[in-house]
């Protein structure tokens, strides 16, 4: 299948978090970039194509593995990354996602890497400096403080050993002794001191909510924009793996699922008003991000008759903005590292890095306006808008002119694009225009990297 945000980072080109190698690249290369990434802002390596992005044809599954296999202990401390073979438009990429690290410096082959613009360099004295200095700051994060009178009796073993069930297969994760509860949680970071953490009661904790009545999500839904005009309304605690389901569940109950033909088929499909792979990324992240040390914090799951909003108390990562989260080349900065690994090992963070532009994807695949995040009470709010409803339903006047300038069949370039307005647009500008078309089906993508090309399709 192809992976269409990869194809877009191929589109995009090389930046500070976005770095192409060939497939001969070495495997201390490979790790190098890694390293200089996690000391960075986080970021992207694709491995199997030229520096224009062209893939080259030498990408497989057993060199996946093989650089899978490397990084496991090639960097200190241990890093959260994943590494897969992606299918794009012209050919198979090897892709390795890495979120920022919280445990700053990190080292490969006794050295520290860090990013320079789109260089990956040998930090100088000054730039170890200022790492060390940054992580001395810092306090102890929330999910990492002890949570007081928490012992393995009060954990649900079962969840756990699910969770080293699923790790073991997905990642190949050493949990070491997997008979030993506090052995695993001591390898999940979830032990500090001789203590569990907080985190360990967020993920694991039979009565979460005894300890920590700021981790319930509320779900509610309503019948018109009317706060007391309601239908539906729980309030659901446990841990998070369980949050997710049970409001998953309530999503399902409480969104109208649609009769709809499709191509030629004189069979009706059923099709949910809004895509759920989506609405369980956009969980996720909320469970994943949120700020838990606020007692008065919480995840809020709000359903309309137009629209679904999300809020988890806190702030997006220093350095982002709500407009960032929509770019598929952004920042990575895990707020709870700790509680985000364990996701992953779950297998409830496909790719890293990649969750918002996920859903950005889904929702105009969907026939919906782009997702919106905004600050709202002292949190952040995803609206997903229902199909037709939004502000960014329509096409913005470029788009519209290049649908009725251009030929049906007739493809065009990037560049193209841009030099129709007399530079009155940026690349960037260019790529997204030309994204949401492409999204709803109004023009088509020809190839990828720097050979990518566009043609209008015919509107049936």
């Amino acid at each position: 299948m192809n992976d269409r945000i990869t194809d877009d980072l191929l589109t995009s080109g090389e930046s500070s978090t976005v770095e192409f190698k060939t497939s001969s690249v070495s495997n201390d290369k490979v790790a190098e970039v890694v390293c200089s990434f996690v000391n960075s802002h986080g970021g992207v390596l694709i491995v199997g194509v030229d520096d224009e992005g062209n893939p080259d044809h030498g990408a497989t599954l057993a060199r996946a593995e093989e650089i899978e296999s490397f990084l496991q202990k090639a960097i200190s401390p241990n890093v959260l990354y994943d590494v897969s073979l992606d299918e794009v438009a012209s050919g198979s990429v090897i892709c390795v996602g890495v979120p920022a690290g919280p445990d700053r410096p990190y080292v490969f082959d006794g050295r520290i890497f860090v990013r320079r613009g789109i260089q990956t360099v040998v930090a100088t004295s000054d730039e170890l400096r200022l790492l060390v200095e940054e992580s001395s700051r810092d306090v102890i994060r929330w999910e990492r403080r002890p949570c007081a009178g928490l012992d393995v009796s009060d954990i649900n073993t079962q969840l756990l050993h699910e969770t080293v069930r699923r790790g073991r297969e997905r990642s190949g994760f050493n949990f070491g002794d997997e008979a030993d509860e506090l052995s695993i949680l001591r390898k999940l970071a979830l032990v500090q001191s001789g203590q569990l953490t907080n985190a360990a009661d967020v993920l694991f904790g039979l009565e979460v909510a005894q300890h920590h009545p700021q981790t319930r999500l509320r779900a509610v839904c309503y019948a018109s924009d009317k706060s007391d005009d309601f239908v539906d309304e729980q309030l659901f605690e446990g841990p998070a793996f369980e949050l997710l389901e049970k409001c998953v569940t309530f999503l399902k109950r409480n969104i109208h699922v649609e009769a709809v033909f499709s191509g030629e088929k004189l069979a009706r499909d059923s099709k949910p008003r809004y895509p759920f792979d989506a609405l369980r990324e956009a969980l996720v992240n909320a469970l994943v991000h949120r700020d838990y040390a606020s007692f008065s914090g919480s995840v809020a799951v709000s359903v309309f008759p137009d629209r679904i909003e999300i809020w988890n108390s806190g702030s997006l990562p220093h350095g982002l903005s709500p407009r960032d989260l929509t770019n598929p080349s952004h920042a990575s900065v895990l707020v709870n590292p700790d509680i985000g690994h364990v996701f992953f090992l779950y297998g409830l963070m496909e790719r890293v890095g990649r969750g918002t532009y996920k859903i950005v994807r889904q929702c105009m695949e969907w026939g919906m306006a782009g997702p919106e995040w905004r600050h709202a009470n002292g949190g952040v709010r995803l609206t997903l808008f229902a199909p037709g409803k939004g502000s960014s339903s329509e096409l913005n006047d470029r788009q519209k002119k290049l649908l009725a300038d251009m030929a049906i069949g007739e493809p065009f370039r990037l560049q193209e694009y841009v030099d129709q307005f007399g530079g009155g647009i940026t690349a960037r500008q260019a790529r997204r225009d030309l994204s949401q078309l492409e999204l709803m089906g109004l023009i088509r993508r020809l190839g990828s990297g720097s050979k990518t090309a566009y043609e209008v399709q015919k509107n049936e």
